[in-house]
């Protein structure tokens, strides 16, 4: 079993903090999707969140 550091840790942690509180935000907004689908792409968001980051930085104007 491969060992991993406590920051690593604490990563992975915030990381999966991350995709509950958007799996939260997507179904609050009344999105319906399947519980396993919903699962795979919030922690697929939540693992690219930089790259997600930079793209909403390219949006010039605010939606309500």
């Amino acid at each position: 079993m491969p060992s991993i550091t406590k920051q690593e840790a604490d990563a992975y942690d915030q990381m999966i903090d991350a995709a509950a509180e958007l799996a939260d935000l997507i179904e609050t907004g009344g999105i319906a999707v399947d519980e396993y689908v919903l699962e795979e792409l919030t922690i697929f968001m939540a693992e690219n969140a930089q790259k997600i980051r930079q793209m909403f930085k390219k949006l010039t104007h605010r939606f309500p």
